[in-house]
């Protein structure tokens, strides 16, 4: 063999193998995957930024509207301090035209009785923020919740109120026997007054009509019995604006359902009309 065909095959080119091509191809697959992911990630980043940007005005556009509402519904309420709260993940749609819809406002309140808890439903709401328009209401519904601690005649311990389903049940220990009574009483308002209505007699675990126990009791204690006769009691002063109309007896004490006149709502600047 001479040395020209030595020379020759020397010079041959090395075959690439099956892996070494398929190598090559899955690099230059993940070269064009990161590529593209650096294309995509700075607009990817925009739009998170975006969102985050927006959904934060949306949030302090909101706040800036609860609290002029807040505002608004707690000077007419003799200064409570409430809060509120708008219905919707989103709220800056609804600022260009200041239609907010039902609204919630929540706190406590004093009444002459203590402190307590006060809910309201304002419909149809129009306020926009950091603006010197009035809140406007078009109506409203409150739920105050009275305890029952703070009804007359338990200050002494001569009485407690329980929950009885739709009654109201009085009850006076150690009357007869040494053992309590339980009066059943239907209840309803008549203006600042709530009126207990006896149904029912419990003792002992019997429940009697109370036509048939009140002539029984009126011979031996006739201070018992006249306790069974339809009566009035005052409400707790609720702050001026709201008139209870319809009550209800609640698990934690007495619900109260008023209304709330709507007509002396003002701006944010927190003066209420006489």
């Amino acid at each position: 063999m001479s040395r020209t065909d030595l020379s020759t095959k020397a010079r041959r080119p090395r075959r690439t193998s099956a892996w070494s091509r398929t190598r090559s191809r899955r690099t230059g697959s993940r070269r064009t995957d990161r590529s593209l992911a650096r294309r995509l990630r700075l607009p990817l980043v925009l739009v998170v930024v975006a969102l985050v940007l927006g959904y934060g005005a949306d949030r302090f556009l909101a706040a800036a509207v609860e609290r002029r509402v807040s505002a608004a519904v707690g000077c007419r309420l003799d200064g409570a301090e409430l809060t509120t709260s708008l219905p919707g993940p989103l709220i800056a749609p609804r600022l260009v035209t200041g239609d907010l819809g039902t609204v919630t406002v929540q706190g406590a309140i004093d009444t002459e009785a203590g402190p307590t808890h006060l809910q309201l439903s304002l419909r149809d709401v129009h306020a926009r923020p950091f603006s010197d328009e009035p809140v406007e209401v078009a109506g409203a519904e409150a739920t105050v919740t009275l305890p029952y601690d703070q009804l007359p005649g338990t200050e002494a311990g001569q009485q407690r109120f329980e929950n009885a389903g739709d009654q109201l049940a009085v009850v006076r220990p150690g009357v007869v026997l040494g053992g309590d009574i339980r009066v059943l009483m239907d209840l309803a308002v008549a203006g600042a007054e709530l009126v207990l209505t006896p149904a029912t007699v419990e003792v002992a675990g019997q429940q009697l009509p109370v036509d048939l126990v009140a002539p029984l009791l009126g011979v031996r204690d006739p201070e018992l019995a006249g306790q069974l006769e339809p009566r009035q009691v005052a409400l707790p002063g609720l702050p001026n604006g709201l008139t209870p109309d319809r009550v209800a007896a609640g698990p934690d004490g007495l619900t109260l359902h008023a209304s709330l006149d709507t007509n002396e709502l003002t701006s944010a600047a927190g003066d209420c009309r006489a």
